[in-house]
This record gives C-alpha cells, structure tokens and sequence, in this order.
C-alpha cells in the first residue's frame, strides 16, 4: 500500500486542526498537504502551501505548488474548511450579490478543486443554520451552508458534510463582532431580543453570544438524547471527520457529545428554495 494524500484547505484554523487529527487517526502513514494564508507552516502537517486564499484562482495556485513540490495529482480526501460570508442580518434578506461573494469563498473553490483533482471523498462544514437564531444572524453564510448540504446530497458516495455545533473559533468570533455592530441599527425583531438579553446580561458580547447559541442548541435537541448537553469543542470535530471518512452517510452531525448521520436535508423554511 501507498501513501494516501490528503488535501486541507485552511490547516491552521480550528477545523484544519481538528481534520489533522482525525487523519492521524484514521490513516497514521497519511500524507496531508495543507494551504494556509499565512507564511506560517501548520503544525502536524507534511507540507503546508503557503499565502493560498479561497478565491477564484485557488485551483491553479495549488496545481502549481503539487508541481512545484513534485506531488502527484492523486487525493484520498479534499477536506474545505474555509467560512466567510457577510453576516449580522436574517439570513432571508441576502441580496445576490451578497451571496455571489460569500460562494466565492466558501463553495466555489471548492467545487473547482474538486472537479481538478477528483478525491475519493470531498469533505465540507457546516451549522445550524436553520434554528431560530441563526435564521436572524447568520446573512449570506446560511446560504452557502444551504447550498453545501445540496451539494453532498446531489452525490453522496463522493461528498461529506461535517455538522458542528456552535464552538470558539476565529471565524465565530468575527460573526460576534459584525453582529454586535448591527444589532444597535436593527429593527428585526430576533436580533431586537437579543440586543436586549445582552444588555441585561453583564458579560462581554462574545461569551454572551456564545451562551445564547450554546442554549438555542440545548433547546432544540436536549430531548432527543439521554446525555446532557454540552457545548462543542475541536475534539468533537475530530469525532465528526473520522465518522464521514469511514460512514457511508452523506451528513455527519456533531453536537458536543452527540453524533447522529442524516441522508437527507434539514426541515427547512419554504423561503429557502428561492435561492
């Protein structure tokens, strides 16, 4: 047997990291070649590709480094861990051209590295983004999140989506500020509830919005499992990626000590479907 290669775009972050570790454990003579935006070399990686953003000519600037570096074209997985999108307003009033640039980031390169490299297995995250809170803040995010789990659905022995709860993370911690700058010009009735639970609350915005995220989770699932709920951490992550590596289901959730596998889209609002 070989090495197997795998692909991950965005190492250094929480998702990278946690992906690292999942790959360690499911196949320890593995191969992982990871991009960052940084000139910073991730850690547990074999080979990190360095100043790589998820944009348009992502494909072809990572084609140049596998030849640069000699490596053949051949992934056992593609793992996209990148998340950015304009947030901090209901994610029903997304204008397209909101939309275009957070697919920009988050799904179309994707897709493109997919089709080039063509891995046994490609590999997404996502969220929630359907309980009630999420639907007010989480903007143009919440449509590419959508359009992922489309995505898997459209072929499922080849992709894998990675449902994760709410947990620290840079890109968590972007959300808490752009959010906190437009709940003091909103008129949304959700973010209007939470503007004043946070008024009330005496924490700092971002540990207050972790515990509201944190309790909308609680409430929406706690009477599905006989364990308490706990919010959830990397290691959860790192249960969820080696679970869509081995299982044949296209959907992978993880919420804190909770692990279910869904084939089939979330119960979504009807608006969805208009975009």
């Amino acid at each position: 047997m070989g090495q197997n290669q795998y692909l991950i775009i965005g190492g250094s972050g929480e998702a990278g990291q946690s992906a690292i570790q999942a790959i360690r454990i499911s196949d320890p003579n593995a191969f992982i070649i990871t991009s960052t935006t940084t000139n910073e070399p991730v850690s547990n990686a074999n080979l990190t590709l360095f100043g790589k953003r998820a944009e348009p000519g992502l494909t072809n600037s990572i084609l140049d480094d596998f030849e640069k570096h000699g490596r053949s074209k051949q992934i056992k997985a593609l793992i996209y861990t990148p998340a950015l999108g304009e947030v901090g307003f209901p994610i029903e009033e997304s204008t397209n051209e909101q939309i275009i640039n957070t697919l920009g980031i988050c799904l179309d390169p994707m897709v493109s590295l997919e089709k080039e490299f063509a891995p046994e297995l490609t590999v997404a995250y996502s969220a929630f983004y359907w309980l009630s809170h999420t639907l007010a803040f989480y903007g143009s995010m919440g449509i590419a999140k959508y359009k992922a789990d489309l995505w898997a659905l459209e072929n499922p022995s080849k992709r894998r989506i990675v449902r994760a709860g709410t947990f620290f993370s840079k890109s968590v911690r972007g959300i808490s500020i752009v959010l906190q700058r437009t709940m003091k010009k909103t008129n949304h009735p959700d973010l209007l509830q939470l503007k004043n639970k946070f008024e009330t609350s005496n924490e700092k915005f971002m540990d207050f919005f972790l515990s509201y995220a944190w309790e909308h989770e609680k409430e929406s699932f706690q009477s599905q499992f006989g364990t308490p709920y706990r919010p959830t951490a990397r290691e959860d992550l790192t249960r969820g990626l080696t679970k869509a590596l081995q299982t044949q289901s296209p959907i992978v959730t993880v919420l804190g000590d909770w692990t279910w596998e869904e084939t089939e889209m979330p119960k979504l609002p009807n608006w969805f479907q208009q975009f």
